[in-house]
């Protein structure tokens, strides 16, 4: 019986021993399930951060690109600034040279518009000047007359004057003979 004895509780400990094991074995596959499922969860984390940045490296790709296509716009633009810049500098020159010619032009036309102007004074003041002489002519020729005439009219006055004393003096009876 010792032996049965010794051989049922070899038995119960190898069975203790297996359930343990078992039971170790469990707990063990649980923890490894658990990390198992963290590792899951770590990956599904990962995955959409790497979605993440893909999209944001996609949205760079796209910025960049538009970005460039800017750039591109901004040097075509100033490109084209140049040039009308340079257009604008040869019509500035033109311009100015126009303006130099006009200038003298300008200058020319007013100076023959004065010697015009001054040969027009000349021949008009010549004429008046010969207008006047003529006419002081025949104011000196009249004055030689108006002089006859006013001798002949202060001797008319004196007449008159002498009758209408003469008369005055008749009405006062006054006699002179």
């Amino acid at each position: 019986m010792d032996m049965f004895m010794d051989k049922l509780a070899q038995k119960l400990t190898a069975q203790e021993m297996i359930k343990a094991n078992t039971a170790a074995d469990t707990e063990e596959l649980n923890r490894l399930k658990d990390r198992l499922k963290e590792y899951n969860d770590c990956l599904d984390r990962l995955k959409a951060i790497v979605e993440e940045g893909d999209a944001r490296l996609k949205e760079s790709k796209s910025d960049s690109g538009q970005v460039a296509r800017l750039v591109d716009e901004a040097i075509q633009k100033i490109h084209e600034i140049k040039q009308d810049s340079e257009a604008l500098e040869e019509w500035k020159a033109e311009f100015v040279e126009k303006l130099e010619g006009s200038g003298e032009g300008v200058h020319r036309e007013c100076v023959k518009v004065y010697r015009n102007v001054q040969a027009v004074v000349v021949e008009e003041s010549a004429k008046q000047t010969e207008g006047l002489d003529r006419l002081s002519d025949t104011v000196g020729k009249a004055s030689g007359k108006l002089n006859a005439v006013l001798g002949i009219s202060i001797a008319a006055l004196v007449l008159s004057l002498g009758s209408v004393v003469v008369q005055v003096m008749n009405l006062l009876n006054f006699k002179f003979f």
